[in-house]
């Protein structure tokens, strides 16, 4: 079976701009992650456990609040890897929300986008997690092979979330909603066809 313009195929993809959606996705998805591994390697060289504690301390300190110091320092050391987890998630998270808002769907962010995008983020974190340990227990995978396969198992499963449930209903971004720069098309902002 030949992939020809007749039949659809790779050509009508090229065509409807699906192609060039699925690159931009995979664009701002690269970006999410390296932001997710920045923070995580800011977190852990620079920002450390003694940082989060002070950080956490000065804020009860401004509410008021009293608080054991060398207790707070001693539980943000044992849930670290987790606040740290959480922090570059959330991070990357808001680079995927506004990068595919803006760049992949070119859809208005809405309340109901960002919850269903953060609906979607924590269950396909949940599924790769699940697919990882399927995988190791139930396979005997172990190393390379589960994180990659799970990686593109949800990659697949959060682009068809996204195009199908998030961006469905969301409303496109309209002209009124483009900098005066991009209207024109040629950065002329307020010179007219004469």
């Amino acid at each position: 079976m030949s992939l020809t313009m007749s039949n659809g195929g790779i050509a009508a993809i090229l065509r409807s701009g699906e192609f060039w959606r699925i690159v931009r996705f995979a664009f701002i998805g690269g970006l999410a992650t390296l932001v997710d591994l920045a923070v995580t390697v800011l977190m852990f060289q620079v920002v450390k456990p003694e940082g989060v504690g002070s950080f956490l301390g000065m804020l009860a300190g401004l509410a008021g609040i009293s608080y054991d110091a060398a207790g707070l320092c001693g539980s943000v050391g044992t849930y670290f890897e987790e606040i740290v987890s959480a922090v570059s998630f959330s991070t990357a998270f808001l680079v995927s929300f506004f990068g595919h808002t803006r760049v992949t769907f070119r859809k208005k962010g809405s309340a109901s986008v960002f919850i269903r995008l953060m609906i979607l983020s924590v269950a396909t974190l949940f599924l790769r997690a699940l697919l990882i340990n399927l995988m190791k227990n139930g396979l005997g995978l172990y190393g390379y092979v589960p994180v990659i396969t799970a990686m593109v198992i949800v990659t697949a499963s959060t682009y068809a979330g996204s195009k199908f449930w998030v961006f469905s209903k969301a409303r496109d971004i309209g002209e009124d909603d483009l900098p005066e720069k991009s209207r024109n098309g040629d950065g002329l902002s307020g010179v007219k066809d004469r």
